[in-house]
């Protein structure tokens, strides 16, 4: 991708999924949903896979390890997509949030793992590193949530509960390591997923009605889809993405 496409997308993808209130805009039924439908389905890629882009390793190779193919866009045999954001928008109450307490986010071999991480507002968790060599970790968003902090090896970043209060996009990078890079998701609401290693997706407990399904990938852009969610139902959508 080029490098001004590559900014115009970052930059259109905070603007999308930047800050919006925290959750005070959305609430947990209380007792759950009643005769809540189901969206399922798989997202996959519209032709040939490319070939990976492999990433250049060029700063404490001992410790990082060699070149490696980048985990941008990661297609399975069948064309699957990992890692696309599946979010339900303009739901005002439903279902609780199916969330671990405490989110972790490490620096393995240089690399960020998860790629992509899906939180909520106010939650606390910690950034590791495992690795041998300090990261300089720097976070990018619309006021979602900034850092720029040195990592030691075996060492964390904690992040209190308060630093993320509302919704949006967090890119991260390390300033050290020019090739490692990932993003955060904090979801507005419990309906938003991320598609799996073969790229299907399931969304449950919606209450019934009609509603827009967005679909975004950090390559491959943002998609809008409608969809009528019916009582105890299970609605399939199949999402095909183009480069």
């Amino acid at each position: 991708m080029k490098f001004l496409q590559w900014v115009s997308l970052v930059l259109g993808s905070l603007f999308v999924l930047a800050a919006s209130p925290a959750s005070a805009e959305y609430t947990v039924m209380s007792g759950g949903v009643k005769d809540g439908g189901t969206v399922s389905g798989r997202v996959t890629l519209n032709g040939p896979a490319p070939a990976p882009v492999i990433l250049k390793v060029d700063e404490d190779i001992q410790a990082c390890g060699g070149d490696r193919p980048s985990d941008e866009l990661v297609v399975s045999g069948s064309g699957g997509i990992q890692n696309v954001v599946l979010s339900i928008e303009t739901v005002a109450s439903g279902k609780d949030w199916n969330l671990p307490k405490e989110f972790t986010y490490d620096q393995k071999k240089c690399t960020f793992v998860p790629r992509i991480l899906l939180i909520k507002p106010d939650m606390e968790g910690a950034v590791l590193n495992s690795d041998s060599v300090g990261h300089n970790f720097h976070t990018i968003s619309k006021g979602v949530y900034n850092v720029n902090k040195k990592i030691q090896p075996g060492s964390k970043l904690v992040v209190s509960k308060d630093k993320i209060r509302k919704s949006g996009m967090i890119r991260a990078k390390c300033d050290i390591h020019s090739w490692m890079g990932g993003y955060w998701i904090v979801a507005e609401t419990p309906y938003t997923v991320l598609s799996g290693k073969d790229g299907n997706f399931s969304i449950t407990n919606i209450p019934p009605g009609n509603y827009t399904l967005n679909i975004w990938h950090e390559k491959l852009g943002e998609s809008k889809q409608k969809l009528v969610v019916k009582k105890g139902e299970t609605t399939k959508i199949d999402v095909a993405l183009k480069l």
